[in-house]
C-alpha cells in the first residue's frame, strides 16, 4: 500500500517545460528564453518587522519567497492534489491509523547536515508546542491547522523516527486528509528554535534586513538541479502601491500583489511586461442566516441566489481578478464538481425569472408603492426586507461596492434591502451571534480541504445557522475508513491508500450535491492576485499564494 514517485513536482514542472510553452499560454510572455537574466528581483510588501523563522511567519510574500529556502516531505501539483517532495514515498497500514513516509537520502542542509526523518520529527514538535503555547494566530504561524481544523495534534496524534529515512505518523482516523498536513517546510533539528535556520530548498538565505531585503543565493549542491537563476533578491515595500511605483520605475522584476490597480498590467502590456493570476485559498461569500425568520425557506435562499449575476460582480467590482465558483472547492482542481455534473438538486447560476417565481410561490406576489414585494399578515402588510451587511477590508472597498451591486439585484426582484458597513471584529461579532439577515464576508481555507468547521451544525465557522443531518452523514463520512474488500485468500482487491484517495474524492462530491441541494449559504468567486514580471520565471499551470516564485530555479 505505497505512493512511490520519482520526482518531486518542481522536477516534473520543469521537465514539463516545453509542453507548458506551447499548450498552456498562461502569462502571453513576450520575452525570449534567452533574456532571462541570472538575477532577480522581487518586490514583497512587508509593512512590519518580520523574522525568518518558516514556521512562524505570517506575511503572505514573504512565505512566497521562503518557499525556495524550505521544503516539505509532501506538496501539491497543479490540480491541488499531493505528490512526493522530501518524501520520496509514502504507505498506509493499520486500516488508515499509520502513514510511513520515506525520506529522500542524498538531500543536505545548506549548512552541509544530511536530511533524516529526525529533522522532520523536530519540526512537527515545534509547530505542535506553537499550537499549544500561541495566544493569538500571529503567535503560531500558518501552520498549526494542518490536520483538518485542529492543531496539529487534532488528526495526528503522535509521530517517530524510525530510523534516518522511516517517519512513523499515527492518526486518529483514517483520512486521506494526512498528506495535505504533511506539506509544512521542514527545518533541522539542531537549529528548529533558531530565527533562521537551515533549509533544503533551491536557494539559500545570503543576507536579511528587516523590512529592507531579503537575499538568496542559488544552494549548488540542491538535491535537485542545478538553480539556473543564481540569486534573487527580495525588496521590502510598505504599501502594495509603493511596490506598483517600484515596479513601474524598473527597480524590481516580479510583483505579486492583491490590488485591483494592478489590473491595468493584465495582459501583455509591451515587450517587457507580462501579467498572470495566481490563486488564493479565501472565498468570498454571501453568507445567508438560515435561523432567521423567512431565510429558513430553501425556496427563498434559492431566490436570492438565483437573482444575483456574479459575471457582472465578477467584471465590474473585482474587475477579472477572482475565479467564480459555485462550491466550497477551486475549479480546476481534482476535488472540485463541475456545478453541471450535481445531483438533481438547485442549479447554479442568475436566472431572475426563477428568482420571481419562486417569490410568488412563496407568497410575496403583491407589490408596494416603491415595486418592492408585499403580502398581508395578521399585523398588515409586510415589505419583503433584508439587512445586507458587510465588514471592510483593509485598503479596498470592494465589498462595500459588492453590497450596493446586489442591493440593485435583489431589488431588480422586488427585494429591499439596507446595506451597513462594520469593522472586521465587530462583523465577526455579528455573524457568531447570528445578528444579520444577509453578509458579505470570506473564508480563509487551511491547506487541508475539509469543509466540516462551516457546515457542521456545531461546526466553529457555520456563521450560515446551516442545520442538516445528511449533511452532517456526510461529514462524518469524509473522515471514515473505506471498506476494504478482498479476494478469496484474504488478499486486499485494491490497495488501502487507493481506496483513501478514492472514497475522499467521492465524499467531497457528494458534499458538494449536498450543498447544492440545500443551498445554505452563497460561495461567490475565490479573490485572485496579479503577478507582474518583466522576465518568464514559472512553467507552473496553478500559481499560488504562498508558492509565488515556484519553478524559478528551473525555468530557462
Amino acid at each position: 500500500m505505497r505512493f512511490t514517485g520519482n520526482s518531486t513536482g518542481r522536477i516534473r514542472l520543469a521537465a514539463l517545460l516545453a509542453a507548458a510553452l506551447l499548450l498552456t499560454p498562461l502569462c502571453g510572455f513576450a520575452s525570449s528564453a534567452s533574456a532571462i537574466p541570472t538575477y532577480m528581483r522581487v518586490g514583497m510588501v512587508s509593512p512590519k518587522t518580520e523574522t525568518l523563522h518558516p514556521l512562524t511567519v505570517m506575511n503572505r510574500d514573504l512565505i512566497s519567497v521562503l518557499d525556495l529556502v524550505y521544503e516539505s516531505l509532501v506538496e501539491l501539483n497543479d490540480d491541488q492534489e499531493p505528490v512526493p517532495s522530501l518524501a520520496e514515498s509514502w504507505e498506509v497500514q493499520g486500516g488508515g491509523k499509520t502513514w510511513i513516509f520515506h525520506i529522500r537520502d542524498g538531500v543536505y542542509f545548506h549548512d552541509g547536515r544530511k536530511l533524516t526523518a529526525y529533522d522532520v520529527k523536530a519540526t512537527m514538535d515545534v509547530i505542535k508546542q506553537l499550537a499549544e503555547s500561541g495566544s493569538a494566530n500571529n503567535e503560531k504561524g500558518i501552520y498549526w491547522l494542518m490536520a483538518g481544523n485542529d492543531s496539529v495534534s487534532g488528526v495526528l496524534t503522535s509521530w517517530e523516527a524510525e530510523d534516518n529515512l522511516t517517519l512513523r505518523v499515527q492518526t486518529s482516523r483514517p483520512y486521506y486528509g494526512v498528506l495535505y498536513a504533511m506539506t509544512f517546510p521542514v527545518i533541522q533539528a539542531q537549529s528548529a528554535y533558531d530565527e533562521n535556520p537551515p533549509g533544503t530548498g533551491p536557494y539559500r538565505v545570503d543576507y536579511y534586513t528587516p523590512g529592507e531585503k531579503l537575499a538568496l543565493t542559488a544552494n549548488l549542491n540542491w538535491w535537485g538541479q542545478t538553480p539556473y537563476v543564481s540569486s534573487i533578491d527580495a525588496i521590502c515595500y510598505k504599501t502594495d502601491e509603493e511596490a506598483l511605483q517600484a515596479f513601474e520605475a524598473e527597480e524590481i522584476d516580479i510583483l505579486a500583489t492583491r490590488s485591483t490597480t494592478a489590473v491595468r498590467y493584465r495582459g501583455v502590456i509591451s515587450n517587457r511586461i507580462n501579467s498572470y493570476d495566481y490563486g488564493t485559498r479565501q472565498l468570498e461569500c454571501l453568507m445567508i442566516n438560515n435561523g432567521a425568520s423567512k431565510l429558513n425557506d430553501q425556496k427563498m435562499r434559492r431566490a436570492i441566489m438565483s437573482a444575483i449575476n456574479k459575471s457582472r460582480l465578477v467584471t465590474s467590482v473585482y474587475q477579472g481578478i477572482v475565479t467564480t465558483t459555485d462550491t466550497l472547492q477551486i475549479p480546476g482542481t481534482w476535488l472540485y464538481k463541475d456545478p453541471d455534473k450535481l445531483s438533481d438538486g438547485y442549479r447554479y447560476g442568475y436566472d431572475p425569472n426563477r428568482a420571481n417565481a419562486l417569490l410568488d410561490e412563496l407568497g410575496w406576489d403583491q407589490y408596494d408603492d416603491n415595486g418592492y414585494r408585499c403580502k398581508m399578515t395578521d399585523s398588515g402588510r409586510q415589505t419583503l426586507t433584508f439587512r445586507l451587511n458587510y465588514y471592510n477590508e483593509s485598503g479596498n472597498a470592494l465589498r462595500k461596492e459588492t453590497a450596493l451591486e446586489i442591493r440593485t439585484m435583489l431589488k431588480a426582484v422586488g427585494i429591499k434591502t439596507t446595506v451597513s458597513a462594520y469593522s472586521f471584529e465587530n462583523g465577526q461579532a455579528k455573524l457568531k451571534s447570528g445578528d444579520y439577515d444577509l453578509f458579505l464576508c470570506a473564508y480563509n481555507f487551511d491547506v487541508t480541504p475539509d469543509p466540516t468547521f462551516c457546515l457542521l451544525s456545531n461546526g466553529y465557522g457555520n456563521y450560515a445557522r446551516y442545520r442538516s443531518d445528511a449533511m452532517s452523514k456526510l461529514l462524518t463520512a469524509l473522515r471514515k475508513a473505506p471498506t476494504v474488500e478482498t479476494d478469496e485468500n484474504g488478499n486486499e482487491t485494491t490497495p488501502l491508500l487507493t481506496l483513501l484517495k478514492n472514497k475522499f474524492q467521492q465524499d467531497w462530491y457528494a458534499i458538494q450535491d449536498q450543498m447544492a441541494e440545500d443551498g445554505p449559504f452563497m460561495p461567490l468567486y475565490w479573490r485572485n492576485g496579479v503577478v507582474l514580471t518583466r522576465y518568464p520565471y514559472s512553467s507552473v499551470r496553478d500559481i499560488r499564494e504562498f508558492e509565488l516564485l515556484n519553478s524559478i530555479e528551473s525555468y530557462r
